[in-house]
């Protein structure tokens, strides 16, 4: 891909997406106010769009390539699947535990 086709492309979904406006910057949006959060917190961040009309809508621009933010997407969505998947229980080995020696 040339530089003129990544400028501007979007990666990620509609919850968390990011693209590159020009070279060397990044803007990360997020309609979920827990993504929205954990950005506002990075020293690295800059808040760039406030949206209310229609729905929650945050936008970051970082001093970053579209490489590293599709990292971040990817780290940040694994962390929300991990912390709302159910927790599955190892049975104990022999046997159920009511069984009384």
């Amino acid at each position: 891909m040339s530089n003129r086709e990544i400028l501007n492309s979007v990666i990620g979904d509609r919850v968390l997406c990011a693209w590159q406006p020009v070279p060397g910057i990044t803007w990360v949006q997020t309609r979920s106010p827990a993504h929205a959060k954990r950005l506002a917190k990075r020293r690295d961040a800059r808040p760039v769009v406030v949206g209310v009309a229609g729905g929650y809508l945050r936008t970051f621009e970082f001093r970053h390539s579209l490489a590293w933010a599709r990292k971040l997407i990817a780290r940040y969505t694994i962390s929300e699947a991990s912390a709302n998947a159910p927790k599955i229980v190892a049975a104990a080995a022999g046997g159920s535990r009511n069984t009384r020696t």
